[in-house]
């Protein structure tokens, strides 16, 4: 009798340890365990290989959005020549190639140097093709292209977020173990070459034609304050001194990146996560241990904002309507003959855009805030912040439809997967 109480027993501990595994809390616990042992590197390769399908044009520029076969609608070279749908090259595929793929390109090199494969080695190198294409077909120093369109043809109209990007992508490749000796030598003139071609110009970034400048780092922001490091960071070290950086950091422009971004929302973290990567390389260049320090609670405080925007990307709505034709927009187009101009142009467009495709619109509002909030939580140095948060970016990882995607900045995935891989 006492043997069979006693096996009744443990069969009840059995139970209790093991047997509730499907039902109450334990299923979350299971849920959690799942989402924490996604398999990054499968990941990686699936964006990858979605990328390389349907995201790059023959120069190695990547289209801000494409069907699911690949397909995209250029604009002509007539349509380029009057702005249409704008000078600004918004909603178009060919908006973003700088900025994505400069963006790309660092997420790729920050993973070769934890995880290196032949697969992200091409990519990178395909990136690399693509940035050099918008510096070189580029008529203005100082300018990077947003994009190629049929025949060579080009907006006129670039930004600090095409040229900072850009920047930052081929000064990082050119530190990276991946660069060959003569691929880091070709890197380094570029970026000297961008730098010296700003500053001649007080700082402001030139278009291809009068009137179409944007940005100018000078004025007093966190994104032009970043921007402006950077800069510096390339000309010191082109020129074996510390002078540029010393002067860009004045008191007034440290205190403002020292504040980091404690109200940061998720549809700002898209244009503005480079210049906490770029904080982070300051942190880390840096000889000053204040001031080190100082950065690091900057990126602390910014990603303590986050969470909230990591899950964003729970607003995707598979099965929303796309179309590669932005031609609709053209139906509010008018003569531009500045930026701002063309701004009031594009202002009206994004409702018709939305309706053309809607799928398009959606995905950047949920997958591209999410996926860039984030980069910008990971890279901040306390470590709690990003371990109470990795299980709900995991689970991001693990459910997004990559080979479902029409809009590209789900490549933000690769720099997350980079800052996770050990």
């Amino acid at each position: 009798m006492k043997i069979f109480l006693s096996v009744c027993f443990l069969a009840v501990v059995m139970f209790n340890c093991f047997g509730h595994a499907g039902q109450g809390e334990p299923k979350a616990v299971k849920k959690v365990q799942k989402s924490r042992s996604c398999d990054l590197t499968a990941i990686q390769n699936r964006i990858l290989d979605v990328i390389e399908k349907r995201f790059i044009s023959p120069e190695g520029v990547l289209y801000d959005y494409a069907g699911l076969n690949g397909e995209v609608v250029l604009p002509t070279p007539e349509e380029c020549a009057l702005n249409k749908p704008n000078a600004l090259a918004w909603n178009t595929p060919i908006e973003n190639g700088g900025f994505f793929n400069g963006l790309l390109l660092v997420g790729l090199v920050d993973l070769w140097e934890k995880q290196p494969s032949e697969k992200i080695a091409k990519m990178a190198r395909t990136m690399l093709k693509g940035l050099y294409v918008l510096q070189d077909k580029s008529p203005v120093p100082g300018c990077i292209l947003r994009g190629i369109g049929k025949d060579g043809c080009f907006y006129p109209a670039s930004s600090t977020d095409q040229v900072i990007p850009w920047l930052l992508g081929l000064w990082v490749y050119s530190k990276s173990s991946l660069a060959t000796d003569a691929e880091r030598k070709e890197c380094r003139k570029r970026c000297y070459a961008l730098v010296k071609a700003l500053e001649k110009n007080n700082w402001i970034i030139p278009g291809t034609k009068e009137g179409f400048s944007r940005g100018n780092l000078m004025r007093y922001s966190p994104i032009n304050n970043c921007a402006l490091v950077l800069a510096a960071m390339v000309l010191d070290e082109m020129e074996s001194t510390d002078r540029h950086l010393n002067a860009v950091l004045n008191k007034k422009r440290t205190a403002s990146i020292l504040a980091g971004y404690p109200k940061i929302r998720a549809r700002e973290c898209w244009y503005t996560s480079h210049n906490f990567y770029i904080m982070r390389m300051l942190a880390e260049q840096t000889k000053d241990k204040e001031l080190r320090a100082k950065l690091h609670h900057a990126l602390n405080i910014t990603a303590a904002a986050l969470p909230g925007g990591i899950a964003t990307w729970k607003k995707h709505k598979p099965g929303l309507k796309f179309s590669p034709d932005w031609h609709a927009l053209n139906r509010v187009w008018f003569e531009q003959k500045n930026c701002k101009e063309a701004q009031a142009c594009s202002n009206p467009q994004w409702a018709i855009w939305n309706e053309t495709s809607p799928a398009v619109m959606n995905e950047r509002q949920s997958i591209m805030f999410g996926l860039s909030s984030a980069w910008i939580l990971l890279m901040a140095e306390d470590k709690a912040i990003v371990e109470a948060n990795k299980g709900a970016i995991l689970e991001m990882l693990n459910s997004i439809p990559y080979e479902k995607l029409y809009y590209v900045p789900f490549f933000y995935a690769i720099n997350v997967i980079a800052e996770l891989t050990k």
